[in-house]
């Protein structure tokens, strides 16, 4: 255990109108030749464009458009045998995953391997090819962390090292403003899981020393996660019915940064290990995944977090006017009541996961460290009895 907080959040740029500045912050770090990591969505939409359309002139750009929407280690590795040499730089444009991709992408570029061999936390030996990121959701806060995200062996894992967390971020919600309602809502869910669960993360001081500052929750973290959870519980739900609405994108990108820098510096809980361990085994985005798990980790993790459930609670009431004696227990009954109003699952038997699969489920999550050790309740046999009830 220590005794000490390490803070070491990205340089970012945010609000309307950022991604103008793009050109101005690679040229000032001396980039001359980046790879630009997106999807196929993203290079139709004219967002592409726009970012090439800022560079013409000053900085060559080749695009890779392949990323997949829920990345495995195989694509990377596929992805490897395709690409050019010589980059000063990634640049991810997009969702989670195309973030996720230019950093898995940057590591194999500087150390060679497969990506499965720098699985878990701290097997990058050394710096990588810079990574800067544009994110255009409001969902993973990827353009904010220390890991990429990706299917091995049919769990959701990671590789994790503070020599990935990407060097500079540009955060523009006009890049979200046509955003798809359903792309809206699921990525919106993942932010919001974010703030939840690093704001009731396992205390700093009760976690050990690790490779990665996934080092749970200190006034760093819960501050930020605070402030995110309360600016994305304002502007979820309008952010999905009324796309166009300017000030409900500006709460959702503030609240998705803040909350990936958040949870960076604490890390997650038992919410995202089941939503993790769910989405190996379905096919469904992550978001959908969260949701189907949250009365599950929020039941086995109650005594735990009664306080700060109930602070919760409380943050909720004053956004909607509610009266102010929210109670511990109103909390995962809120989430479920916005988990029904959204369409969201509230069950993995909703998305196909049967009863007799609960060890399965058990069994992928115990293997998620990077996740378990912050849960704010040690994991213990009971786990396998909620999972049981909860499907």
């Amino acid at each position: 255990m220590s005794e000490m907080i390490t803070f070491s959040p990205s340089p970012s740029l945010f609000g309307f109108g950022a991604l103008t500045r793009l050109n101005e912050f690679l040229v000032s770090r001396g980039y001359k030749r980046l790879l630009i990591i997106t999807d196929r969505q993203i290079a139709g939409s004219g967002i592409l464009d726009r970012v090439l359309e800022l560079l013409k002139g000053s900085i060559g750009a080749e695009v890779f458009d392949g990323a997949p929407a829920e990345p495995s280690s195989s694509d990377v590795d596929q992805a490897m045998k395709h690409l050019g040499s010589g980059f000063d730089a990634l640049l991810g444009l997009g969702g989670g995953s195309s973030m996720d991709f230019a950093k898995a992408m940057s590591i194999i570029m500087t150390h060679g391997g497969t990506l499965g061999d720098y699985l878990g936390e701290g097997s990058v030996p050394g710096p990588v090819i810079p990574v800067a990121c544009i994110p255009t959701t409001s969902g993973t806060g990827s353009q904010s962390t220390q890991t990429t995200v990706f299917t091995i062996n049919g769990v959701k894992r990671g590789a994790s090292s503070e020599y990935i967390r990407p060097v500079f971020s540009i955060v523009d919600p006009e890049l979200t403003m046509n955003l798809p309602p359903m792309v809206t809502r699921n990525s919106g869910y993942d932010a919001l899981m974010h703030a939840c669960e690093s704001f009731v993360a396992r205390p700093s001081s009760h976690v050990p020393e690790r490779p990665i500052l996934y080092q749970g929750s200190n006034p760093f973290s819960r501050s930020l996660a605070l402030e995110a959870f309360r600016s994305i519980w304002r502007s979820y739900r309008t952010a999905v019915s009324d796309g166009s609405n300017r000030e409900a994108r500006m709460g959702m990108s503030l609240g998705a940064h803040m909350a990936g820098m958040a949870f960076s510096h604490s890390g997650l809980g038992l919410v995202h290990a089941l939503a993790s361990s769910l989405g190996g085994m379905v096919d469904y985005p992550h978001g959908v995944c969260l949701a189907a798990c949250t009365h599950i980790g929020l039941r086995y993790n109650f005594e735990a977090c009664e306080k700060d459930f109930a602070l919760l609670a409380g943050v909720i009431a004053e956004i909607e006017g509610s009266p102010s004696h929210a109670s511990a227990k109103d909390f995962p009954l809120r989430l479920q009541d916005l988990i029904q109003e959204l369409d969201l699952p509230s069950r993995p038997s909703d998305l196909g996961i049967k009863k007799e699969d609960a060890r399965t489920v058990l069994e992928k999550t115990l293997v998620q460290t990077r996740r378990i050790v912050t849960n704010p309740r040690p994991l213990d046999e009971e786990l396998l009895r909620y999972i049981e009830e909860g499907i």
